[in-house]
């Protein structure tokens, strides 16, 4: 677990609450990416992707950037 002041990752998250393992985690991540990334190359508003996917506040977008 990280320190008091460290979010979690979306994988830690979906690990830790759904009960997904690391393979099934990082798979539901590529697709919520893949997603991500084909609704900003067509001019849609990604930003309810972490809640559509994951029921996560839009703050874990940050991930997608690195």
């Amino acid at each position: 677990m990280k320190g008091e002041n460290m979010i979690e990752s979306i994988k830690e998250v979906l690990m830790r609450r759904d009960d997904l393992t690391g393979a099934e985690a990082d798979d539901l991540i590529t697709e919520a990416k893949e997603e991500f990334y084909r609704m900003i190359e067509e001019g849609e508003d990604p930003s309810g992707i972490c809640q559509d996917f994951f029921r996560l506040d839009p703050d874990y977008l940050n991930e997608f950037f690195q």
